[in-house]
């Protein structure tokens, strides 16, 4: 199976696509069926038959987004890259192929991939190239473990007995050397999609566990202060011959009603939020991205699950209290021997609410931090008034033009566009997550001696750094007459250059990078200042820059940068006319780079919302908890509070009171938070970017916002408090 994002032609209409080119088993070993017509088959399909019939199966989105849902699509044509191929089959819309997220649009025989992709394929057969993914069922009995050892045994014979003589030794010595990778394909193929997923959704796991503990602690302590109210009540049924596992049954019940009804609720927020999540973490993204959030009965089950137990543990503390209480206490007034037991109790659970949200409030602050470091980051280049535009080829739209004479055409009209100062070209977009990232060295005659250095390259054309704003330290720029007829060169990140040549100066010096033929022998004539288009993360990532002319097989020019002298959305327009005007090539977005910049930071900056959002939860459950403890409280001492007023208390005093029992429960929780945190943020160290887990200012601003939160929550019980009128308070005693 192999992967393309291609041209795509329906009834007129150009769009970028995958489409994948499989073997004729494909679906039959999948045990997928078809919507509409019929699947390929391994007769029409064998690489070895000598035929290649030119016929596609549609996703049923792909249908339904471009046929409109019309089942007349099967028999039509669509155009892949200018090569026609029929419609023969839709598949349902449950089937989402091998790989997570990203379901085959358009499906055609693996033999049809050269007629795509000419340019790249001269025959499946062609031995430079590694492209294909082989998946296999297993025998029953055997593990994957075995499969892999198996397998592994002979691999180092199939290199070498498939190895293309003509191949240098650098290039055969680099093929010889690969390993294998075997993994289990039943829950997906999708190494970088679970790459961008995986550590939010554990941040989020942990976090959402946190706010279960908090949440539940909540509820055992207004479970705590409900029961209180009601000890008379309580009291009242116990002499009336009610038991007392009666009693704490039924406040077990109530508990259980409010877990039950949370979890219906969470529910309904999830199947929402979800949605939202992926939408944040996808938004925006040239290659879509499509997953399966349909409700699943094991998460409902396992939800459902922690709704009783979470109801049954928290609701003990609560039905434990009503149980024990000395009915005959409670029936003569006996305020203070109702209280004592519980209230301790009902302190040590806000203390611990306290201690769980200062740990939230912390880590949010540190992502957040570490986000706004990263979005204000200095990347070594002028991102601002920036435009990024992503174009694609038409199908033979190059192969009727020379291609320096193009884009020279292409700039120029460009350039004459009003508020437009210089114009450049790069393959892929950038700044990226990744380049093309292999080993430089020093081109000498014994390349096993040379010393390697890993760095990503950048395709690039003539006037790219001064369109970026990345300044030449040494040397010169490319130009124009940096083609295929003259002697290749390169330029190098400072970092690159110092890393390469520490003793002496690098223009001038020879490179080779990788395995390529025609990159065995590049001349270093400039020496640019480093600059983040790759690696975001990291101070000097070393990148070496290779001028798009003299490569023009695999160099494809894909991105157009223009630098404005006004908001680049404004021009964007007329850049998109003189590009499509020209008929080689169709845009398929146009963003500036500040938003380009965001888009990388999307785990980042999702990780600090999540985390923000529950910590502003966990901030608002914590403080109706110290409200309705410290009222609860207020109530309870109605008449010591009245006592203490007769005998010539002030108000503020009775106020400080109230504040004081809030803060020294709040200052308690923040001591048992502090070292909770601290350990519990190195969870998260290696997200962090710019600070240590420690941050000094971090914790401060969390324990300062969390003694905030708990004045203004025991503020409005103490002003009552302090309000209470003296005569009334002893005569409702």
């Amino acid at each position: 199976m192999g992967v393309n994002v291609v041209s795509v032609e329906v009834n007129g209409t150009l769009s970028q696509n995958e489409v994948y080119a499989v073997s004729g088993n494909f679906y039959s070993e999948l045990g997928a069926t078809p919507l509409f017509g019929r699947l390929l088959t391994p007769e029409g399909a064998d690489p070895h038959s000598g035929s290649t019939q030119q016929v596609a199966v549609l996703s049923y989105e792909f249908w339904r987004g471009r046929f409109g849902g019309v089942p007349g699509a099967i028999g039509k044509q669509i155009r892949i890259e200018g090569t026609p191929f029929t419609i023969i089959g839709v598949t349902h819309k449950w089937f989402t192929g091998m790989s997570i997220g990203e379901p085959p649009e358009i499906t055609i025989p693996i033999t049809a991939e050269p007629l795509i992709l000419p340019g790249v394929f001269k025959s499946i057969d062609d031995r430079s190239l590694l492209w294909v993914m082989v998946t296999g069922r297993l025998k029953d009995g055997v593990t994957i473990d075995q499969a892999h050892t198996q397998l592994q045994s002979f691999w180092p014979d199939l290199l070498a007995a498939t190895a293309s003589s003509p191949t240098p030794g650098l290039r055969r010595q680099r093929f010889l050397s690969m390993g294998l990778d075997v993994s289990v394909a039943r829950t997906g193929v999708a190494p970088e999609l679970r790459a961008q997923f995986t550590r939010p959704l554990y941040l989020l796991l942990g976090i959402v566990g946190l706010i279960l503990l908090v949440a539940c602690v909540n509820l055992a302590n207004l479970m705590l202060a409900r029961a209180a109210a009601r000890a008379q009540e309580m009291s009242m049924r116990v002499a009336l011959g009610a038991s007392r596992w009666q009693l704490a049954g039924q406040v077990l019940t109530e508990s259980l009603v409010l877990s039950l009804g949370g979890a219906l609720l969470g529910v309904a927020f999830a199947y929402w939020g979800s949605r939202l999540l992926v939408s944040l973490m996808t938004e925006d993204a040239l290659t879509r991205v499509t997953l399966d959030l349909r409700p699943d009965l094991r998460v409902l089950g396992v939800t459902m699950a922690a709704a009783i137990l979470t109801g049954v543990l928290f609701g003990l503390a609560p039905g434990w209290r009503s149980a024990r209480e000395d009915p005959a206490a409670v029936l003569q007034h006996n305020t203070r021997s109702l209280a004592s037991g519980g209230n301790r109790l009902s302190q040590a659970l806000m203390v611990a609410q306290v201690s769980l949200s200062l740990v939230l409030l912390l880590g949010a602050g540190l992502l957040v931090k570490s986000f706004q470091k990263l979005h204000s980051l200095d990347l070594g280049f002028a991102k601002d008034r920036l435009l990024e535009v992503s174009v694609h080829g038409r199908p033979e739209g190059h192969a009727k033009a020379d291609a320096r004479a193009y884009h020279q055409q292409l700039m120029e009209r460009i350039t004459r566009l009003p508020g437009v100062r210089a114009v450049g070209f790069a393959e892929g977009l950038l700044p990226s997550p990744e380049g093309w990232h292999d080993a430089v060295s020093a081109a000498t005659s014994d390349w096993s001696r040379a010393r390697d250095v890993m760095a990503d390259t950048a395709l690039v054309s003539p006037d790219f750094f001064r369109t970026m704003g990345i300044p030449l330290l040494r040397g010169r720029g490319f130009d124009w007459t940096d083609d295929e007829q003259h002697p290749p060169v390169a330029i190098v990140s400072r970092s690159l250059g110092e890393r390469l040549f520490p003793n002496g100066d690098a223009i001038g010096q020879r490179i080779r990078f990788g395995v390529m033929p025609d990159l065995q022998a590049l001349q270093i004539v400039g020496m640019a200042r480093d600059a983040r288009i790759f690696r975001v993360r990291e101070t000097a990532a070393p990148v070496l820059f290779i001028p798009c002319l003299q490569h023009p097989n695999w160099a494809d020019w894909s991105t157009v940068f223009v630098r404005t002298s006004e908001d680049p959305e404004n021009v964007a327009t007329g850049v998109r006319k003189e590009i499509e005007s020209l008929g080689h090539e169709y845009v398929l977005r146009t963003k500036t780079v500040e938003q380009v910049t965001g888009e990388l930071l999307v785990s980042e900056r999702v990780d600090a919302m999540l985390c923000s959002f529950f910590a502003g939860l966990a901030l608002l459950l914590g403080s109706i908890g110290l409200y309705g403890l410290m009222s609860y409280g207020v109530t309870r001492r109605t008449r010591e509070i009245g006592v203490r007023v007769a005998l010539g208390a002030q108000q503020g005093s009775v106020r400080w009171m109230i504040l004081r029992e809030t803060l020294t429960l709040t200052l308690f929780g923040i001591a048992i938070g502090i070292p909770s945190g601290l350990a519990a943020t190195r969870l998260i160290a290696s997200m962090l970017f710019g600070l240590s887990p420690g941050d000094f200012s971090t914790l401060a601003t969390a324990c300062l916002l969390l003694l905030a939160v708990a004045f203004f929550a025991g503020y409005l019980p103490a002003r009552r408090a302090s309000s209470i009128d003296p005569i009334l308070a002893l005569r409702t005693e």
